[in-house]
């Protein structure tokens, strides 16, 4: 994805797989107590498009993504997009350094991110409910999350075409 027809399309390309993330996170794997906790993938792709468009990702398209994710899975409005201004913030910093390693770097690093989310999203949950939630499904849904990270970056470069571009000798 490069030139400028590129550039007019990646917001509207952020928030459409931020959508789908939203909407593949809503999906449950079986019912009742078999029922396991699926990633949030609208996590994982907040932090990959930082990582490879951070001048798109700004703090208002996190907040509105966060806020979507709030309001289509049911959290309490507001804490899942004040959980990712916050994780944005403290993790902008390494995006420029990470985007060129190879995935296992950018995993490595994705998950002080994803624990941060659920960290900060959990304390307000909690603050909001006046008591905490459970703390193992938080766990097991952030560790769901962190491990589907490279599958799904490595799926959005190939299909996107991001990253290095192979030398061609002509």
């Amino acid at each position: 994805m490069k030139g400028g027809f590129a550039e007019i399309i990646t917001i509207p390309l952020i928030l459409l797989t931020g959508i789908i993330g939203i909407i593949l996170s809503e999906i449950a794997l079986g019912t009742g107590a078999a029922s396991s906790p699926w990633p949030r993938f609208a996590v994982i792709l907040v932090f990959f498009w930082m990582l490879h468009r951070p001048a798109h990702m700004a703090t208002p398209l996190v907040f509105a993504i966060g806020l979507a994710q709030d309001l289509v899975l049911g959290d309490i409005p507001g804490s899942g997009a004040l959980a990712f201004i916050i994780a944005h913030t403290a993790a902008r910093p390494l995006t420029q350094n990470l985007r060129f390693q190879p995935v296992v770097w950018r995993w490595l690093a994705f998950g002080p991110f994803v624990a941060l989310v659920f960290f900060v999203q959990w304390v307000l949950t909690g603050l909001a409910m006046l008591k905490l939630p459970p703390g193992e499904l938080v766990l097991m849904q952030a560790t769901t999350t962190f491990l589907v990270y490279p599958l799904v970056s490595i799926t959005l470069r190939s299909i996107l075409r991001i990253g290095r571009t192979p030398k061609r000798s002509f």
